[in-house]
């Protein structure tokens, strides 16, 4: 009998043991969930053509700017209204210069979007947050370019309105792709952009609604951080 209770007795301190490292397993597991790390690294640079002003008279500014062509969008602390929204320097001081000699003073201002990290659970949607910002600068360069065609004459406006209806469609599609409540900020953004993209497509497409939905979409990209 003493035999065999010795017998139990070893299974029991071995089965405790397997339970034990596997207690130990399923812990260090759940910490390195916890502890993973990722970095969003999507590279972006814009060049904003903005025209100073105080927050008092932001407002007015904005409505000066889009009456005379521009986007008119009011920068966070309303310390600078958005006039036009470049990807080259080059273009940025070229219009600078124009505007100069209508008696406008502009100055550019550079963004890049900002490495920053997910952690925990988060980090699984790194690669998603990277690819919605590149849908979005997309977006965005559509609409640059349809404002551009129209300003020069080289669009029409069935081809802007096509522009405008496309950049809606893949903000929509972003947004159904975004179910997890992760992307809640960020869908309500682009909700707002696919609105602005339907409604200028259901009328009279101008250079200027299009450069306004434009910049709303960079100033997105360039504080991707914020949003998550």
């Amino acid at each position: 009998m003493g035999k065999r209770k010795r017998l139990d007795l070893g299974q029991f301190f071995a089965v405790l043991g397997l339970f034990a490292i596997a207690v130990a397993l399923f812990v260090a597991a759940v910490l390195g969930v916890k502890r993973e790390e990722r970095e969003v690294d999507f590279r972006a640079e814009y060049y904003f053509l903005v025209r100073s002003c105080e927050s008092t008279t932001a407002a007015a500014v904005a409505g000066t700017v889009y009456g005379s062509g521009g986007a008119g969008v009011v920068l966070d602390g309303g310390e600078a209204v958005i006039v036009a929204c470049y990807y080259s320097v080059q273009d940025a001081e070229r219009v600078q210069s124009a505007m100069r000699e209508k008696g406008v003073e502009t100055r550019v201002w550079t963004r890049s979007s900002e490495k920053f990290m997910l952690k925990g659970d988060s980090a699984a949607f790194c690669a998603r947050v990277e690819a919605n910002a590149a849908t979005a600068e997309t977006c965005a360069r559509l609409l640059y370019d349809a404002a551009n065609g129209l300003e020069r004459a080289q669009m029409s406006q069935a081809q802007a309105q096509a522009a405008a209806r496309g950049a809606a469609c893949s903000l929509a599609g972003l947004v159904q792709g975004n179910e997890e409540g992760f992307f809640g900020l960020w869908n309500a953004g682009l909700v707002a952009a696919e609105r602005q993209c339907r409604e200028v497509a259901d009328g009279i497409v101008f250079a200027k609604d299009l450069r306004r939905i434009q910049a709303e979409l960079l100033c997105a990209v360039v504080e991707l951080d914020t949003f998550f």
